[in-house]
């Protein structure tokens, strides 16, 4: 049975997802605060992490940074405003999923289902390893390392660079990207495709890769060029 918890300062909605949640067979956890997040996170390792951005005490981008440090538990964010600052930071930070409100709540359960599915998918007669020049992928490891130094990727941006590389010099696009790494029940916009990948070329380039060969076609996808 998968874990999910969930930390709002909205009780009324966190009761309310925790009831679907629990009707959909998930365990189900509850904060309504940043510090009761993190131990509630410490005490019960769940598999999902839902998290308010604005909640009293640490924040929802500051629970979000202490679980990436900590675990590769997905992460999804909620918050009131539709701001593409917030989705950008809130992506580059380790979350794997972004969801405004208000939603409905079978769009955040099949999200949810989504998120475990893809991690079920990603191990399944996958190869042990990948490796193009100074840049090494060891799956089961689920570590990336530039010149033998680790990088740390979010679990959205290992499952793009795994499935890009699983295909060399094909043409991947945003939807076929989705289904992969994703899930056949996304339910959001493809363009957050986009921020994976570009904060996955930082952080490659940044670890000294130099030129990253992830390249993008344009009005199709996205391809892990080998040749570059």
């Amino acid at each position: 049975m998968s874990h999910v918890l969930i930390a709002d300062d909205d009780k009324d909605l966190v009761e309310g997802l925790r009831w679907y949640l629990e009707a959909e067979g998930f365990e189900v956890s509850c904060a309504n605060d940043g510090n009761s997040a993190l131990a509630e996170f410490r005490r019960n390792r769940p598999d999902v992490v839902i998290l308010d951005i604005m909640m009293p005490g640490v924040d929802g981008m500051g629970v979000c940074e202490h679980i990436r440090r900590e675990s590769d538990a997905y992460v999804m964010m909620l918050s009131a405003r539709d701001g593409e600052i917030d989705k950008v930071r809130a992506l580059s930070i380790g979350a794997d999923d972004y969801l405004t409100k208000p939603f409905h709540i079978s769009e955040l359960v099949a999200r949810v289902k989504a998120l475990l599915r893809r991690g079920r998918t990603c191990a399944v007669e996958e190869p042990s390893s990948y490796q193009w020049k100074d840049l090494k992928v060891l799956v089961d490891e689920r570590r990336v390392m530039v010149k033998g130094a680790n990088v740390e990727l979010t679990g959205m941006e290992f499952g793009l660079l795994v499935t890009l590389m699983r295909r060399p010099s094909v043409v991947l696009s945003r939807e076929e990207l989705i289904r992969a790494v994703w899930g056949g029940d996304f339910y959001g916009e493809t363009r957050l495709v986009d921020n994976h990948i570009y904060h996955l070329r930082e952080k490659l380039a940044g670890a000294g890769l130099g030129t990253v060969p992830i390249v993008t076609v344009r009005g199709v996808g996205y391809a892990f060029r080998p040749e570059t």
